[in-house]
């Protein structure tokens, strides 16, 4: 008995400097796994706040080229001595004013985006007059989605620029917004000559502020494509279809 207690506690003295560095090396092992994490979670953290960052500022780039094209429009108003228009057109930049300096989030309702992006239309509408003919065409299943702000009326805008402005005549702009699936497609489309480039899906600094903004956002996929087809410029943004206003 007394020989079988010294064998037991000769190989608990031997094997307990073993378990104990066993256990160090468990211990070194699971601190350097917890600091890797720690930097993994730190670098994820610093992505996220520079996506954000980044994501502003494309932001806010996108609001002067809007608010010089309001003023140019007006500026044409004026010139042309048309003052009761310029007062309406006024009326509706202020309405713009109003959206632009109210806290936006990531993510804006598609109802909010359309009504705000109204404001733009209003004062085309007004410059233009009977030769400037609009229409929006959206699916109900697809109305509650939620998109980034502005980029709705960057579309409407570049239509203007490159396509409405050089067109002689009638001028034509439809936006359409329609569900595939688990994803929403809008469309902008003009009748005006449109960019040399255009038919090979060149995209201009705003479109490419809008593309980059997307993929910052979802995780899944998203596209931006322009074309020409049959006279027209089209415009297309394709999204996850997002009800809650959150991705």
């Amino acid at each position: 008995m007394a020989e079988t207690i010294f064998t037991i506690l000769v190989m608990l003295s031997l094997g307990a400097p073993i378990a104990a560095y066993v256990v160090l090396l468990l211990l070194g092992f699971l601190d350097k796994e917890l600091d890797y994490l720690q930097l993994e979670n730190k670098k994820m953290e610093m992505e996220k706040e520079l996506h954000r960052v980044e994501y502003l500022q494309l932001s806010q780039q996108i609001q002067p080229h809007f608010l010089f094209n309001s003023l140019n429009a007006m500026l044409s108003l004026n010139r042309l001595g048309r003052t009761k228009d310029l007062t309406h057109a006024l009326e509706e930049f202020s309405k713009f004013l109003r959206y632009k300096y109210t806290e936006k989030d990531a993510l804006v309702a598609f109802e909010e985006e359309l009504a705000y992006t109204s404001h733009y239309i209003s004062i085309q509408q007004i410059r233009f007059g009977n030769r400037l003919k609009v229409k929006i065409d959206i699916q109900e299943d697809a109305r509650r989605t939620y998109m980034p702000p502005y980029m709705m009326q960057t579309l409407v805008e570049n239509a203007f620029k490159h396509g409405l402005e050089k067109q002689p005549g009638e001028k034509y702009l439809q936006i359409g917004l329609e569900r595939e699936g688990n994803w929403v497609i809008l469309f902008v489309a003009d009748n005006g000559p449109g960019s040399e480039n255009a038919s090979f899906g060149v995209l201009g600094v705003g479109l490419i502020n809008v593309k980059r903004r997307l993929e910052l956002i979802y995780d899944l996929h998203s596209e931006l494509s322009i074309n020409r087809e049959a006279g027209s410029t089209i415009l297309t943004v394709k999204w996850p279809y997002t009800p809650e206003g959150k991705v």
